[in-house]
């Protein structure tokens, strides 16, 4: 049962990661994170090489100084491993099977960084992954990108979304999840309900259609984003650095009690091969 994680390190810059054509993480705070490996397992359908971008951003304005572009300071690392979830976690019980930093003069990790003064650096490479399972995913969707009239189901589609989460019909929700959720399970092998990642998982949708106040609110300005070859697209803030367009309004529990909280939502979508239809892939 392999489960594959990301642990990435950076000084000098804000970063995302994206796996097979899906944001799965993101960092846009001027402090460095320590023990924060994620799980990918979800965005891999199928054992073989799997695409990772990274993409790197400048600080902007810290304590009063801007840094519009990247610096020689930059420095980014990143390590792919993997473990057997049938086995129990020791410490550091797992294989490495990718280790990359951002490209340096030197050559080296500690050298400096070859593409100061640039506004973004974006590089993709591959590995390899063994799973157990197969999923449809993504892979024979149509090509979205350059079809006419896409932006308007995008965006057709948001608020269609909204409206469920806002009228609380679960069951029309449920159909628009339905795939990824059966996708999810697959990928990461939750055969047990008492597992945490399972549970929460389920606490924050249970959360969505068990509250008091629920509020749309209005995409933010947005930049259509195409990934995987044209087949996926979401919408990207461009007034929130990082965020999702969409977003809406709910009341979270914190100790016991609830409080209003806005919640950003990437929603990654697709059209099924034979399909016309936008649906959610991730």
């Amino acid at each position: 049962m392999p489960q594959y994680f990301i642990e990435a390190h950076q000084s000098g810059c804000f970063y995302e990661i994206w796996v097979n054509g899906i944001l799965v993480f993101k960092h846009y705070q001027n402090t460095s994170l320590m023990n924060h490996a994620f799980p990918i397992n979800n965005f891999i359908s199928e054992s073989g090489l799997q695409e990772v971008t990274i993409k790197l951003f400048p600080l902007g304005e810290i304590d009063g100084i801007e840094y519009p572009t990247l610096t020689e300071r930059t420095r980014f690392t990143l390590e792919i491993f993997k473990r057997d979830k049938a086995t129990p976690w020791e410490g550091l019980d797992y294989d490495v099977v990718h280790n990359y930093f951002a490209p340096t003069t030197t050559g080296e990790e500690a050298g400096p960084f070859a593409h100061a003064n640039e506004p973004i650096y974006e590089e993709t490479f591959t590995f390899n992954a063994e799973v157990p399972y197969e999923l449809t995913g993504w892979r024979d969707s149509q090509v979205m990108e350059g079809q006419e009239g896409i932006e308007q189901e995008v965006l057709d589609f948001y608020e269609e979304y909204a409206d469920v989460i806002q009228n609380q019909d679960e069951a029309k929700w449920v159909k628009m999840v339905k795939n990824r959720e059966r996708d999810f399970l697959k990928a990461v092998y939750y055969n047990d309900k008492e597992e945490e990642g399972f549970k929460k998982r389920i606490a924050e949708y249970y959360n969505i259609f068990d509250n008091e106040y629920l509020e749309k609110r209005r995409l933010d300005k947005y930049n259509l984003v195409f990934s995987s070859n044209g087949k996926i697209v979401t919408l990207k803030s461009t007034e929130r650095e990082g965020f999702s367009a969409f977003s809406f309004i709910l009341n979270k529990d914190r100790q016991g009690n609830r409080s209003k909280a806005i919640s950003y939502r990437y929603i990654f979508l697709h059209k099924p091969k034979g399909s016309n239809k936008l649906e959610i892939i991730r």
